[in-house]
């Protein structure tokens, strides 16, 4: 202890410290008592707002569920007035039920004799048994239970409190139900039975429940004569009252408390709850002659207030010694630019060469050893900062001159596939045609009539692929001079028409052409035709090429004044989704060894483009492949 005083003594900033402690301390718990007081009056009365928020809302909530049992009742007694036979009785019971989930069960109780044929008691009736609907027809004397004696006699609709109908032989629910019971009359005003809508006490519970005021509050129901509807403990429910073994220590507030409940009243009563202090918030439920408790236990209801307090005294006693650090440093702040230029130094030898102090403001020796040290980090900093600018424009060449590399490699590979495809494209047809000539100069008399056909057709076939190649190569290497200037007025439904003649199926069993349009005959479009003609003959080209069984379809849409869209879609092999961004890519194959050079698609899009419209790939179909023209009518 002698060395503590000791050193406080030597040290004025402590000293000084610790006298501004004492003072604001003081100050601060005077002030701070007479905050808590207040806080506390507010905290209770914000308590209270809230939980009758809470209790409002249950009501409400319980308000909301009688309601909707009202109104379906109601609504089922309009359609069975109308209806007032056995079988559709029965049906009604049932339908009640399936309509309405949350209705336990449904009776169409007639009064004694209604139905001579059935006896003297007939009861429709339907429960719900889990995820089942049991409808029974029921004898008993019902006409005696309170149930149906209670509307009959008073002639209005009465809530039931809670019972379990226990009569033997008949069909129950073995859980406590209320219910909802009204006089039946006839479409002449005159009474015939009773109605009587069952709901499962426990989802009232549940009901009540749900509208929590806060985490540890509970909600309590009283019948006309005390006994608990709704209660935490369900051991409780019907069999006790609020009367029933009450806490000795709140024997008496709990008799007041349940005779103020029973008269009606509202209003908030503070009592211990299980050995607990608690306010009790209540009102009447107008309708049932129920009353509605919320019990909040005073540890909820100012759990608010009591964190506030632990947090403000943890907060105080914080900033006290905070304060006393601070007026501690405030003296050894002379020096502070010391520690400041050891800092940078220490982070300059680890490579943060960016990290600047800022110029002083002080004229001693100190502030200018400070300010000498931020001009040569800021030299440093700047040299540093060149370097890697250099570093980052270099490896910025780097990277361009490897992309200009791999691309160079790209098209030299492309560029001798190509060379490698067209040799094997017109080597083929040729050696056909070659073939051919050479059979047909050595034995043109010893050949059968429909074997030359077989070979004229071949040899035109191979013509044909010959000059499809030369005329895409012709197409592809007019690059941006080609034009589509020939612009003539097309019938569109002609024009897919006869693109459809013109091709020859490579398998004609198993696939077929389809015409498929959404325009009239008469519908035409200003373009050049040749440029469409070639466009639909490459697409149907591909179909053909790609499509071993099913159909092919090309067709026409108009789906506005400006626009019309061709599309071509098959069954074949579709295209793969990775190949999909690639296939308008010159010199672009899907498989190396089909036919084809790589620039229909291509030349198609260009073309497109050329005629005002556009080409596309329908990723969403998935029977094959469908490519989409869209193109201006031009009318």
């Amino acid at each position: 202890m002698k060395s503590l005083m000791t050193y406080i003594q030597q040290h004025l900033s402590l000293r000084l410290g610790l006298l501004i402690l004492l003072v604001v301390g003081g100050v601060f718990c005077v002030s701070l008592s007479i905050l808590f007081y207040e806080s506390k009056q507010q905290t209770r009365k914000e308590a209270v707002l809230h939980a009758t928020q809470a209790l409002d809302e249950t009501v409400l909530h319980i308000s909301a569920i009688m309601d909707q049992t009202e109104k379906a009742t109601a609504e089922m007694e309009s359609v069975i007035q109308r209806h007032l036979q056995p079988d559709s009785l029965l049906a009604y019971t049932r339908r009640m039920l399936e309509q309405h989930p949350d209705i336990l069960g449904f009776t169409i109780a007639m009064k004694p004799d209604y139905f001579p044929q059935y006896g003297h008691s007939f009861s429709a009736y339907s429960l719900r048994q889990g995820d089942s609907i049991t409808t029974v027809i029921e004898q008993h004397k019902y006409y005696e239970q309170e149930w149906f004696k209670n509307p009959w006699e008073k002639k209005r609709a009465i809530w039931m409190e809670p019972y379990i109908d226990d009569a033997p032989g008949i069909l129950t629910s073995s859980e406590y139900n209320y219910s909802y019971v009204k006089p039946l009359y006839d479409p002449n005003g005159e009474p015939v039975g009773v109605l009587c809508t069952d709901l499962l006490l426990k989802w009232l519970s549940q009901a009540v429940t749900t509208v929590a005021a806060y985490p540890n509050s509970s909600a309590i129901m009283l019948g006309h004569d005390g006994r608990y509807i709704v209660h935490p403990d369900t051991d409780k429910l019907v069999r006790e009252t609020i009367f029933s073994d009450p806490d000795p220590q709140a024997l008496n507030d709990v008799i007041v408390l349940g005779h103020s409940m029973l008269e009606g009243q509202s209003g908030i009563w503070q009592m211990i709850v299980d050995g607990n202090p608690a306010h009790i918030f209540y009102r009447p439920l107008e309708r049932t002659g129920w009353s509605i408790a919320i019990v909040c236990p005073d540890s909820d209801v100012f759990s608010g207030y009591n964190r506030l307090l632990y947090t403000v005294w943890a907060i105080i006693s914080l900033s006290l010694i905070i304060l006393l650090i601070i007026c501690y440093q405030i003296i050894r702040r002379a020096i502070a630019p010391l520690n400041q230029l050891a800092i940078s130094a220490q982070r300059i030898a680890d490579g943060h060469f960016d990290e600047t102090l800022p110029y002083s403001n002080r004229q001693d020796t100190v502030g200018q050893l400070q300010n000498s040290f931020v001009v040569m980090q800021q030299s440093l900093a700047d040299h540093v900062s060149k370097i890697q600018q250099i570093n980052t424009e270099m490896e910025q060449q780097n990277q361009a001159l490897q992309h200009a590399y791999h691309m160079a490699r790209e098209a030299e590979e492309r560029k001798t596939a190509f060379v490698q495809d067209m040799a094997h494209q017109i080597r083929t047809p040729l050696n056909i045609i070659n073939g051919f000539t050479q059979v047909l100069s050595d034995i043109n008399e010893d050949i059968p009539e429909h074997e030359l056909a077989d070979i004229t057709s071949r040899m035109k076939s191979s013509a044909k692929a010959i000059s499809h190649i030369t005329r895409l190569l012709i197409a592809s290497s007019n690059g941006d001079k080609q034009q589509a200037t020939k612009q003539t007025t097309v019938g569109c439904n002609a024009l897919c028409r006869e693109v459809a003649a013109t091709i020859t199926l490579r398998n004609p069993d198993r696939v077929r052409i389809v015409v498929e349009s959404d325009v009239p005959d008469t519908f035409m479009i200003h373009t050049d035709k040749n440029a469409l003609l070639f466009i639909l003959n490459e697409l149907l080209d591909n179909a053909n090429k790609f499509t071993q069984e099913g159909h092919i379809t090309i067709g026409c849409q108009h789906p506005n004044a400006d626009t019309v869209v061709f599309s071509v879609s098959d069954t074949g092999s579709g295209i793969p989704e990775t190949e999909r961004s690639h296939i308008f890519n010159q010199f672009t194959k899907l498989n190396t060894f089909s036919e084809g050079i790589g620039l229909g698609l291509p030349l198609c899009q260009h073309t497109a483009r050329l005629l005002g419209g556009s080409i596309t790939l329908d990723e969403t179909y998935a029977n094959g492949s469908r490519f989409i023209i869209t193109l201006p009518t031009n009318l």
